[in-house]
């Protein structure tokens, strides 16, 4: 964990009211992993605000974030050269088990932030499937075709299958990316998620209804769905400090008291009680 006063390299809006920012800082860049975040000072606000790492380089570090609120609009507005002053790597990020091959991706709206970063991280020793579900097409990722410049979005690695869904059906399948989540669950060895908490409850309620075998499965797909209920969820909450200090970011899980920005913010989905989680 490093607090650094560091340069905006690029600010681009990239999808409306989202921002692409590229932030020189060499020393978070070499330690962050997929999943972790950084928090920002946004001007005179009291309270820092936190961002997933969006995607890494040797020297600089991406956030994509939406504009929100005061802290986000005030970032929105940064240009190249200004600085800030950021914290970071800060928490627990994805995992990813030795034997797994084949990696499911579920992102909501802006939650796609954290997962490009880890589908970067293991497109070149994982098969990946990214979903992206969005409330209509303008929402959704768009991948360059050739992301040769700092301020583009990254192009989508060969490994990657993209499957879009928009509410509006107006791109990709319609509906709610949890909608098309049981095609992919007999291929994929592990899932991933970042999304509101709505998007989790209904992919908690999916994967326990998944069927095992007892049921109408072989040995062999038991142990692969049994494997699924340790779905990875990134959680998005109000934070204070970002470091554990002040306990505002608090949640009660199947092991007991957690704070996100220590502890997580990736969790295993099964372990949340998600009736007591306020986000």
């Amino acid at each position: 964990m490093k607090q650094t006063l560091c340069s905006v390299a690029s600010n681009v809006e990239v999808m409306p009211g989202i921002h692409l920012m590229w932030i020189e800082t060499p020393d978070i860049a070499v330690a962050a992993q997929p999943g972790q975040f950084i928090t920002v000072r946004c001007g005179d606000l009291t309270l820092r605000r936190p961002f997933s790492v969006h995607k890494v380089s040797s020297r600089e570090i991406a956030l994509l974030f939406k504009i929100a609120g005061k802290g986000t609009l005030w970032l929105s507005r940064r240009q190249t050269g200004e600085k800030i002053d950021i914290l970071g790597p800060l928490g627990k990020g994805f995992s990813i088990e030795p034997g797994a091959r084949n990696l499911l991706l579920v992102a909501g709206g802006i939650g796609i932030a954290p997962l490009v970063f880890l589908m970067q991280h293991a497109s070149s020793q994982h098969q990946i499937t990214l979903i992206h579900g969005a409330s209509t097409a303008v929402h959704l990722y768009p991948f360059s075709s050739a992301g040769k410049k700092r301020s583009e979005l990254p192009p989508l690695p060969k490994e990657v299958q993209f499957v879009p869904v928009t509410e509006d059906g107006s791109m990709g399948k319609k509906g709610m990316a949890t909608n098309i989540l049981p095609d992919f669950l007999d291929w994929a060895d592990q899932v991933y998620a970042c999304g509101p908490a709505d998007m989790y409850k209904a992919m908690a309620l999916t994967l326990n209804s998944f069927p095992l075998e007892g049921e109408d499965k072989g040995e062999g797909e038991k142990q692969s769905n049994l494997k699924l209920r340790k779905c990875q969820v990134s959680l998005e909450v109000r934070m204070g400090c970002g470091f554990g200090a002040c306990y505002s970011c608090t949640i009660n899980t199947k092991k007991g008291l957690k704070q996100v920005c220590r502890d997580g913010p990736v969790f295993e989905l099964d372990d949340i009680i998600w009736q007591e989680v306020r986000i």
